[in-house]
């Protein structure tokens, strides 16, 4: 089972409403973290995944973006939205985490969703999680045989500075390979091609960079991100025809190496782009996301 990690931006949100009535229940989850207070894009996205079959796994206790400065628990509140289908899912950071007294205490389904390392009381205080996310890059052999359900997850993308720091590819992660092979393992995940790192906006575009993954069958399928940059003249202006080099750059790639990538909607989406006025960054994201979703459940649903 593969379970992308988003949040709850806008462009996030659209890419889940429009793959949600093309990817099976069978192999993906979603694991969503608010960061807006304003919940009814997110509720939206709730239902539009539900009427397709897919319960998300959704954080309750936010701390990014408008609940940044806060902890705030906002269980109540998605209940009072509506009578959308979603588990919650409670971040840790420890064994001693305060936020272990509340869930301890119910006996609905629930995920965690830990920070940090995997110390010995934690391990003993989520034993009744339906599900127990871990960094895999954080979390050691012996504390994986102690714990059940686990669903790995690595922050995979090679994020750069800049935009014009990206070479043409870089390695994403064999944990799609691997994870059944890790006992007590049910599934993974990662950001996509976002990265952990949270930003509510990204800085000046002096290149506009589109990331593109594939499946690499010549390296054990091991997943990789093409980056298609624009040219470079050290000044911010002209995004949209920054983009249409980027973009250009992409579907020459595509049509030259067809059968590279997949063909998924996100890809698609780049095709038709390439044919129109530009409609901003966020539109650009949205399909390298979608593109990337779809790639995963693609390799995995064979």
């Amino acid at each position: 089972m593969y379970y992308p990690i988003l949040r709850s931006k806008q462009f996030e949100l659209i890419a889940l409403r429009e793959l949600s009535t093309i990817l099976s229940p069978e192999i993906i989850t979603p694991l969503i973290e608010p960061v807006r207070a304003n919940l009814k894009p997110l509720t939206t996205t709730i239902e539009a995944l539900n009427e397709n079959g897919i319960t998300p796994i959704v954080i309750v206790n936010p701390s990014l973006g408008d609940f940044s400065k806060n902890e705030t628990l906002i269980q109540q509140e998605l209940d009072n939205n509506g009578n959308n289908k979603y588990t919650p899912c409670y971040k840790v950071t420890s064994g001693n985490d305060p936020i272990l007294d509340h869930f301890n205490n119910s006996n609905a389904d629930h995920a965690i969703f830990i920070e940090n390392g995997v110390d010995r009381l934690l391990i003993e205080r989520t034993r009744n999680a339906k599900l127990i996310f871990a960094n895999q890059d954080k979390v050691v052999p012996g504390a994986l045989a102690q714990m059940k359900n686990v669903v790995l997850y690595r922050n995979a993308f090679n994020k750069q500075v800049r935009n014009a720091d990206y070479g043409e590819r870089s390695f994403f992660s064999n944990l799609h390979t691997e994870y059944r092979r890790i006992a007590n393992v049910v599934g993974f995940g990662d950001f996509t091609i976002l990265s952990e790192e949270y930003s509510e906006s990204g800085g000046p575009a002096y290149v506009v960079t589109i990331h593109l993954s594939y499946i690499d069958p010549d390296e054990f399928d091991a997943m990789y991100v093409n980056h298609f940059s624009s040219y470079n003249d050290g000044s911010p202006t002209n995004p949209g025809g920054k983009f249409k080099d980027a973009l250009g750059k992409l579907v020459e790639s595509a049509r030259a190496n067809m059968g590279k990538y997949v063909n998924s909607t996100g890809l698609q989406g780049f095709f038709e782009l390439h044919e129109k006025p530009f409609q901003g960054l966020g539109q650009v994201k949205k399909l390298s996301l979608k593109h990337h979703i779809e790639t995963i459940c693609d390799y995995i649903k064979e």
